[in-house]
């Protein structure tokens, strides 16, 4: 199916590297112009040069100043406004995710709003006059299947989520009539850089790719595995992007896709 992405222009924010580099590659495989965005320029331009991109975009995305310098590198890069944003930058700001919500400061939970959420909003904020205006736009903002089955730790991370769904529903139902559509794309376990890295280790190949480490740990049961039987990987996400961010997609707004192989078990 062609998903009439050719020449379309997208900013992938945390693209230099896991699931937002699959996003990035496939966006660019399908013809789309796409930016690559990180903190770091080197990793970054690597990935550039590896799709061939129209550019990269380095900077954080924590300040209203910060998002606006971003987002002028990418339109730069792509010598227009941005049509498609994909809003992948987030994790977990504090680097742990193991504590309960009491013994979580105050601090950390706002910086995983800045880091999970604002970030998000600052650029819709910045790219949807430019979308009203061209009566077309592409939203998808990458949350986490913790935003609607959240555990008992890791309510800064999880919450953050929960927000930016919260969000993106709203955002969504504001957008009426404007060709402009914005959904949630939540994975659940991903194969992530340092799953990768762990399971290279762990079964002594430096070489393996990440659909032979999600293989092994679900034959030698590593980890819980979700219904499918394996982890996620980033194409499975990249899949699943592109296709909200095609022109076909015009009829879907406000919705949260899990790709989580069956791991959240209550209703969407």
């Amino acid at each position: 199916m062609d998903l009439q992405l050719k020449g379309r222009r997208a900013l992938v924010t945390g693209s230099s590297s896991g699931i937002g580099e699959a996003v990035a590659r496939m966006l660019a495989d399908e013809g789309a112009a796409v930016v690559v965005h990180g903190r770091n320029r080197e990793r970054a331009e690597k990935v550039a040069a590896d799709i061939n991109a129209a550019g990269v975009a380095i900077g954080e995305l924590s300040t209203d100043a910060l998002a606006a310098s971003v987002h002028a590198e990418a339109c730069a890069a792509l010598g227009g406004n941005i049509e498609i944003l994909i809003n992948n930058a987030g994790g977990s700001s504090t680097g742990n995710t193991a504590r309960p919500p009491i013994e979580i400061s105050t601090d950390d939970y706002i910086s995983n709003y800045h880091a999970n959420a604002l970030a998000a909003v600052r650029l819709c904020q910045l790219c949807v006059p430019d979308m009203t205006a061209a009566k077309f736009g592409r939203i998808i903002n990458v949350s986490s299947a913790v935003a609607v089955q959240p555990n008992n730790l890791g309510a800064d991370y999880s919450g953050a989520k929960s927000a930016l769904n919260n969000f993106t529903v709203s955002l969504a139902g504001s957008l009426k009539g404007l060709g402009i559509t914005a959904n949630t794309l939540s994975p659940g376990i991903i194969m992530v850089d340092g799953l990768l890295r762990f399971g290279r280790q762990k079964f002594g190949d430096p070489d393996m790719s990440f659909e032979e480490v999600s293989e092994r740990f679900a034959a030698e049961k590593v980890f819980d595995m979700p219904p499918v039987g394996r982890l996620g990987i980033p194409r499975d996400l990249a899949v699943v992007a592109c296709m909200l961010a095609s022109p076909l997609s015009g009829f879907i707004t406000g919705a949260n896709y899990r790709v989580d192989g069956g791991q959240v078990r209550s209703l969407n």
